[in-house]
């Protein structure tokens, strides 16, 4: 890394050379050199002189070669740093004529005659001009007031080169402040790095706005409406070869359901499904993603057997289905708290990871899922060791008749305080997160960039080409259809 980076500098000091005397570049600088906007780059780095590289290595990771040519040279840099900019002498021009800086020239004729009221200097020093605080930090360099016409060079040069790396809105601000100055240079840097096509392809999010949030409808009817997902593949499988779970979750009362699976077949997931709902009953909605175990022949025909309208999610937005998701990250941390020894087994202590989700009780809600579900607090581990501390009596016998209709008249407290707590919640989490979300309304017609998920460690750009909008849904956020 370091012979790279040395050779660079070579060949920006042999470039300076060449131009020494031109006006073009400050001899021994890399500031000063401006490039012009490259979308890519493609070619590799220049080899390195055999002076750079250590004779003691066994491996050379660049072989010796012939000192390249000036030429050579100049097209190597260009290549990698851009293109040179103005000449000073054109500089110099653009700052006496550029109509942005007419307030600035201004000022610095006023403090030629003495005016020491503004906070920074602002000053003519061998036909250029530059600026400076009053009462600068130390180390703290003077910055060159920079024309309209030569903004957008600086700005390819702190952002779209290798050495720059494309980085975010404040790390290019970072690079272009303590030594430049303009107008509106703020506005100018996050305009750029926001309309940088590569970023958008890569997918950055640094200065993606929030859209407002959409709460999820309240449902007030236990499993009328359930997510479904498959988590997987686990790796390292278990000892019965489990991979993946099967993830079930009730929209109105948050109670999850979880079955191991070694495969995602379609009939394997239907089996799954039909020993949930034998359990709870069938649901009227069923949301999963796009998989295509989901949107087999086989599931369909069975969803509709059993009177159950399916949807599907929005490809690349897995927030449709947020409950799932939500819980599926809460699982999976679950396991990965197990301890080693266990945590390969897994699948069979699936129903106690299961057991610890259902008795507490879920933010926003106020209550437990086994309680919403089944009308009364769960009997858990602490209860039974305060049991044991306070030996309680035995509680009075109660008929089945006198349990069924208490169990009503509770269940329907429950589910109407759970439905109050649960849109209290989501309208006071919206209110929260509203403060910083931008409602970006798109129009049909308009092009826009659609991100897939790709790996974390994958080298690729994620951003498909530019996608033409169909459709725009009224009151909610633009939908591609």
């Amino acid at each position: 890394m370091l012979g790279i980076l040395g050779h660079i500098f070579a060949l920006t000091r042999a470039l300076a050379k060449k131009q020494k005397g031109q006006g073009s570049l400050d001899p021994g600088t890399m500031d000063q050199v401006l490039p012009k906007a490259r979308a890519s780059r493609s070619k590799p780095l220049p080899t390195i002189p055999p002076s750079t590289v250590d004779s003691s290595s066994e491996e050379e990771e660049f072989p010796p070669c012939a000192e390249p040519t000036p030429e050579e040279l100049e097209a190597d840099t260009a290549e990698l740093l851009g293109e040179g900019g103005p000449a000073r002498e054109e500089l110099s021009v653009a700052q006496q004529t550029c109509p942005t800086l007419e307030g600035l020239r201004q000022q610095a004729v006023k403090q030629a005659n003495g005016d020491i009221s503004d906070s920074h200097r602002v000053y003519w020093e061998d036909n250029l001009l530059y600026t400076e605080s009053r009462d600068p930090k130390p180390g703290a360099a003077r910055r060159l007031v920079i024309p309209q016409e030569y903004r957008k060079f600086l700005l390819t040069l702190a952002h779209d080169i290798p050495l720059a790396g494309h980085l975010g809105q404040m790390k290019t601000w970072d690079r272009l402040v303590p030594l430049f100055h303009w107008p509106r240079m703020s506005e100018d840097t996050k305009e750029f790095c926001k309309s940088c096509e590569t970023c958008q392809a890569s997918g950055k999010k640094g200065g993606t706005p929030k859209a407002p949030l959409i709460p999820l409808p309240v449902v007030g009817v236990p499993f009328e409406r359930v997510g479904v997902d498959i988590v997987g593949p686990l790796d390292p499988s278990t000892a019965s070869g489990n991979r993946f779970i099967l993830v079930v979750v009730d929209h109105a009362t948050r109670y999850p359901e979880a079955i191991p699976l070694r495969t995602t077949t379609s009939p394997a997931v239907a089996k799954a499904l039909l020993g949930i709902f034998s359990r709870v009953g069938f649901p009227k909605e069923v949301v999963s993603d796009r998989g295509s175990n989901f949107m087999s022949a086989y599931l369909k025909a069975m969803w509709k057997e059993c009177g159950v309208t399916y949807k599907f999610t929005t490809p690349y937005h897995p927030q449709t289905n947020g409950l799932v998701e939500r819980f599926n990250k809460t699982l999976k941390g679950m396991i990965m708290g197990l301890p080693d020894q266990l945590r390969r087994r897994w699948d069979i202590l699936l129903p106690c990871l299961l057991f610890a989700y259902r008795e507490v009780p879920q933010k926003g809600v106020g209550f437990s899922p086994f309680e919403l579900l089944f009308g009364h607090p769960v009997r858990g581990p602490l209860t039974l060791v305060k049991e044991g501390w306070e030996q309680p009596l035995k509680a009075p016998k109660q008929d089945i008749v006198a349990y069924v209709l208490g169990l009503t008249s509770r269940m329907a407290k429950y589910m109407k305080k759970a439905s109050k707590s649960l849109q209290a919640s989501q309208e006071l989490q919206k209110q929260w997160h509203d403060q910083k979300a931008v409602l970006v309304q798109y129009q049909p017609g308009q092009k826009v960039w659609v991100l897939e998920p790709v790996a974390p460690r994958a080298l690729q750009i994620n951003g498909v080409d530019p996608t033409q909008l169909l459709k725009r849904r009224v009151k909610s956020p633009t939908w591609l259809t």
